[in-house]
């Protein structure tokens, strides 16, 4: 599949046009935000996207109702990050992940094991 190039400004578009609730194929994009764009991008862009999408009425809302929406907010809040230390199979490991519901989350579906985590520590 090609790969396309977007600036930041027309990512921060495109991602308000598709605050929830809106169709599946737009509702995927939102997803893969979270899941696939959040890696991608510098803490710089991930912070901005954070405060664009603060600014805009429609994600306020959206926000006080829909899971998708509460997920991204979670994912992106700069001061919701934190690097989570495990031992699984004898084998330690580190994460980046984001708090929510009391879970420590790496991706919008993926949570770590509270049985297997050492350590966390905010970034």
């Amino acid at each position: 599949m090609t790969k396309f190039e977007i600036d930041f400004f027309e990512l921060a578009f495109l991602a308000e046009a598709c605050i929830p609730q809106v169709p599946i194929a737009r509702a995927m994009f939102w997803h893969h935000l979270t899941d696939v764009y959040w890696e991608q991008m510098t803490e710089g862009e991930r912070g901005r996207l954070f405060e664009w999408m603060n600014r805009n009425e429609r994600y306020k809302e959206s926000l006080t109702k829909h899971e998708d929406t509460k997920v991204f907010h979670a994912r992106f809040d700069p001061d919701n990050q934190y690097k989570v230390y495990t031992t699984f199979n004898r084998k330690d490991a580190s994460n980046r992940a984001f708090r929510m519901d009391g879970l420590y989350y790496t991706k919008r579906n993926q949570w770590i094991d509270p049985e297997y985590i050492n350590k966390v520590e905010k970034i």
